[in-house]
């Protein structure tokens, strides 16, 4: 069993212990459960990190020692839990490297002597990457702006089903739609459409909602993807005026079913 599973067995059921060993480069390294209910990482007998959650996501030699690497978190669901790395230097002390200082959601990748840490592209957001080596620690890696999955078109719409509204974006058509369409209040409606959200399928067509998360009810964005149609109908609320702003302009261009939803936002 991985230790990441113990330590989260751990925290579910009350009264078991679970703690990991490993002997790396010379050095002793363990996780465990702290007596408060939270996690802490040890080495050599000393700890160096605790938190509400540690997660060991792997364990393994590198260039001239070897590295413990996972993420740590206080839990709930503000932030993703952050990425860290124990470098654990032959003949030298070991050494925490992070959690990085950040809110994303990180999938790893370890080479003979890195790790690199990326997040999925977003709308209206850049990509976040950090390099861990043993030389600099982590240190932050390129950013790339958001671009949709290039040649995937309105035949791809059914995959939408249960999908987040801001994966609609990833249509090559419907991203060039909006971004020509809403012009400089393209950014705006990004934004909002990427933030707290569902969507999924209503018949052929796609419907989503999303919103800022603190003020949910006032400053959102909605999407209504018209299968038959192969057009783009999307509305969004900034909280700064109230002002509900919508795409098309013109509301006798839209479908019955958009302009429901669309009046629902009005009601």
């Amino acid at each position: 069993m991985k230790p990441f599973i113990l330590t989260l067995l751990a925290a579910l059921l009350p009264g078991m212990a679970a703690a990991e060993d490993w002997q790396l480069a010379g050095h002793g390294v363990t996780l465990e459960e702290g007596g408060d209910g939270g996690s802490r990482l040890l080495a050599d007998g000393a700890v160096i990190l605790e938190d509400w959650l540690l997660l060991a996501n792997g364990a393994g030699p590198m260039p001239g020692g070897a590295v413990v690497h996972g993420v740590s978190g206080a839990g709930g669901n503000a932030c993703d839990a952050a990425p860290f790395v124990l470098w654990l230097p032959e003949g030298g002390a070991a050494r925490l490297d992070g959690p990085i200082e950040t809110c994303s959601y990180l999938e790893a990748q370890v080479g003979p002597d890195s790790i690199t840490w990326a997040s999925r592209p977003t709308p209206g957001r850049m990509t976040e990457s950090w390099i861990w080596t043993a030389a600099d620690g982590i240190v932050a890696g390129p950013t790339t702006p958001f671009a949709p999955d290039a040649g995937r078109g309105w035949e791809a719409l059914a995959e939408l089903a249960d999908a987040h509204p801001a994966d609609a974006l990833r249509l090559e058509p419907v991203f060039r739609a909006l971004e020509t369409g809403l012009g400089q209040d393209f950014a705006a409606f990004e934004e909002r459409i990427a933030g707290l959200g569902s969507g999924g399928m209503e018949g052929a067509d796609y419907f989503g909602r999303a919103c800022i998360k603190e003020v949910c009810d006032t400053d959102f964005a909605g999407i209504w993807l018209d299968a038959a149609r192969r057009e783009v109908f999307a509305w969004w609320r900034d909280d700064s005026d109230g002002a509900l702003r919508i795409f098309p302009a013109d509301r006798a261009l839209w479908p019955a079913a958009a302009l429901a939803k669309l009046a629902e936002e009005e009601g």
